[in-house]
């Protein structure tokens, strides 16, 4: 007989051992065993044995989905930020080609810094620029996936001509989505500390994002950061 854990409970096996020892006129303990017997065990132990096996695997199985619950939730709550994430790579980008530093400049020189590279950052075509605003600190922007032969101000002249200068590229933001995926600034903290100001998705500006884009982002592997902290502390 096919053993059923979940229909025979230890409360129904012994209503059943009451009515056997009436019937047969046996002890407590023979009815248990033949109660047992005909639930599909070799004897009432084998009963309680089975039972204590069944506790333990659901305990086990309860532990481990919570465990894992646990170690997900704590990987959703550490994911960095997809901006942030962002930035670090552009940072890790500009240190790696030491076009950057992570001292803080002497003061006669501070204000000095700044510059842009077309670069790959995250798997595709990018912009990465860099600006001294003094007191030890950088600011950060970011172009991902961008297309300089597809924005509107590329090869104009004067001051309409795209020239790097500014956070965000020189055009209507409605056209953005023609030539960039995504655009971030924010600022890297040298004197008082090596990090990115702020945490999680805070203390950006100038942040553009095409439809479509932040899933994407979000998708990227997390970067590490080299040298530096990829939050930390805002200074006004």
């Amino acid at each position: 007989m096919k053993q059923n854990t979940t229909s025979h409970t230890d409360a129904y096996l012994k209503r059943q051992a009451k009515k056997i020892k009436k019937e047969q006129n046996i002890t407590h303990i023979q009815a248990l065993d033949i109660a047992a017997v005909q639930a599909g065990y070799t004897n009432f132990k084998n009963f309680q044995n089975s039972l204590q096996k069944s506790s333990a695997s659901k305990s086990y199985s309860s532990t481990a989905e919570l465990v894992q619950q646990k170690k997900l939730q704590f990987v959703h709550e550490k994911a960095l930020n997809p901006y942030r994430n962002l930035l670090v790579a552009g940072v890790n980008d500009l240190l790696k080609k030491k076009l950057i530093s992570l001292d803080s400049p002497d003061i006669q020189k501070r204000g000095d810094d700044q510059g842009y590279i077309f670069t790959e950052i995250l798997g595709f075509h990018s912009v990465v620029k860099w600006r001294d605003i003094s007191f030890g600190e950088l600011e950060i922007s970011v172009w991902w996936k961008y297309d300089h032969s597809r924005h509107p101000q590329a090869e104009l002249s004067g001051t309409k001509r795209e020239n790097f200068n500014t956070t965000s590229p020189l055009a209507r933001k409605e056209l953005y989505k023609n030539f960039v995926g995504v655009t971030v600034t924010g600022w890297l903290e040298r004197e008082k500390g090596k990090h990115l100001m702020g945490k999680n998705g805070e203390r950006f500006v100038d942040v553009y994002t095409r439809k479509g884009e932040k899933t994407a982002l979000e998708k990227m592997p997390e970067q590490i950061p080299s040298g530096f902290e990829a939050e930390g502390k805002f200074y006004f």
